[in-house]
């Protein structure tokens, strides 16, 4: 081993976190080797090294895997996580979706349990673990059984599929099971609906994982408010609970029609992009602003090719003022950067052309950070590069150009819901000003609770009051004022 790697590694092993989360091994070429999870990085790491020579760190004698292993190794990411249980589920990603060869036991993914919906003519919905089979499609994999359960037996209220493996014969028809009358089945097999309608259910089932569920959703949050209004705050935490889970499916990687980029995908943008390693990370900003009123940066996170919802960040633009992308893009980023607790990304990727380009290669430069910069323009979704002043020969239909759009709108969705959210509130805060007896603290807590000022003057009165607004205040808020 050269004095610099050893250099590189022993600075990397000093400033681990104690945090639960999951480790990447790269070598020399920056390719992965290995994937590993822990409850304590700074403890799991150390220990590969801990009973290696100083002078050799050549690897631990007593298991030849582990010295090959520490032998090849040149570099160590890590990427914190919320639980155990989160960096179970970013270990699962990593291994899918780059198959590192020292993770040889655990690439085919047979201990997680996935979502299958079969394609019989009747299909059937299961959590299964095991071999994956061609007559099915399947969602996964997943690591919190208890809210996979949970997910089902809800989505089977909106979608009464079959979960059960009775035979099902038209000609014969049976009688219904317990499932029929909790409506979480249409009982297929009693003859009681016909396959065109109960395929018809079924496709809405496949909606659902194919990103299609911003409608169920939305149909819930209604329902919810619609309970709360009525003082029926019972259903409106079961219902808000129900939102909660399928939120949860929704951030599992590989959705159906959402294939996660594969290894082939990755390994092509690191040539592309000219890249020392594989973009396994990457943070994409977008600016939103209207006439320079409100403006918002966003900040997203991908890991192995999916949404990493506790890398996403929002910030409110304080020292740019007028319509200036670039000048609050280097803010953003100024920002960014102080957080030290973050881990840096492999590659950055800002929503613009060459000016943005070059604008944040300058700013990461200035604060000595050396992260490759990517841009995507949006009129004609060309990529650019720092230092040149062409685009990349990148087809934005390519799957590595499709894999880059994605995560740029999802920057751009995430800056745009936070634009919204600052106008609404603006809008409303405006507009309670005139209301006698509001204050801050009961703006506050009437902003929190409602998204607009339509909303308040249709709530209902003792709502207002439970919410502790004075009688006399609340009624000067549900009515009209006076021409």
């Amino acid at each position: 081993m050269s004095a610099v790697k050893k250099r590189t590694l022993q600075k990397q092993l000093l400033r681990l976190p104690p945090s639960p989360g999951v480790y990447l091994f790269r070598d020399k070429a920056g390719q992965i080797i290995y994937v590993g999870k822990a409850a304590s990085l700074r403890n799991r790491v150390r220990s590969y090294f801990q009973k290696i020579p100083a002078s050799s760190m050549q690897g631990q004698a007593h298991d030849p895997k582990i010295a090959f292993l520490v032998d090849e190794t040149a570099d160590i990411e890590c990427f914190v996580a919320g639980s155990e249980a989160e960096a179970f589920f970013l270990e699962s990603r990593f291994i899918k979706a780059y198959q590192p060869r020292y993770n040889v036991e655990q690439r085919d993914d047979k201990t997680f349990p996935f979502i299958r919906i079969t394609k019989e003519p009747f299909p059937r919905i299961t959590i299964v673990r095991g071999q994956k089979e061609k007559d099915a499609y399947y969602l996964g994999p997943f690591t919190q059984v208890w809210a996979l359960r949970r997910a089902v037996r809800r989505l089977r209220r909106i979608f009464p599929l079959a979960g059960c493996q009775r035979k099902i014969d038209v000609n014969k028809p049976g009688r219904p099971c317990l499932d029929y009358r909790l409506k979480r089945c249409l009982a297929p097999c009693t003859g009681k609906i016909s396959q065109e309608d109960y395929n018809r259910v079924a496709r809405g089932m496949l909606a659902f994982f194919q990103g299609k569920d911003a409608f169920i959703i939305n149909e819930l949050r209604t329902t919810m408010k619609k309970a709360a209004s009525e003082l029926d705050f019972e259903k409106a935490a079961l219902l808000r609970d129900e939102i909660k889970v399928l939120q949860r499916v929704q951030q599992h990687p590989k959705a159906l029609g959402k294939e996660t980029p594969t290894q082939k995908t990755v390994l092509n943008l690191k040539k592309q992009l000219g890249l020392a390693k594989e973009p396994v990370s990457i943070e994409a900003y977008d600016i939103s602003n209207l006439f320079g009123g409100e403006a918002v940066g966003s900040m997203v996170t991908f890991l192995a090719g999916e949404p990493y919802q506790k890398g996403y960040r929002r910030f409110r633009i304080k020292e740019v003022l007028g319509i200036d992308d670039c000048g609050m893009l280097v803010e953003v980023l100024r920002r960014r950067l102080t957080e030290k607790d973050w881990s840096l990304p492999d590659l950055i990727l800002v929503d613009g052309g060459r000016g943005q380009v070059e604008t944040a290669y300058r700013t990461l430069t200035f604060a000595g950070t050396k992260i490759p910069v990517v841009g995507l323009a949006k009129e004609e979704e060309q990529f650019f590069v720092p230092g040149n002043p062409n685009p990349l020969p990148i087809p934005p239909n390519s799957p590595e150009g499709l894999y880059l759009r994605r995560v740029r709108d999802e920057a751009h969705r995430f800056a745009i819901s936070y634009h919204r959210k600052l106008r609404n509130r603006k809008t409303v805060t405006s507009s309670l000003d005139s209301v006698p007896g509001i204050g801050p603290k009961r703006k506050e807590v009437l902003w929190r609770l409602f998204p607009s000022l339509e909303a308040i003057k249709s709530a209902p009165l003792e709502k207002l009051v439970k919410l502790g607004i004075p009688r006399r205040i609340a009624e000067k808020l549900i009515k009209p004022n006076p021409e």
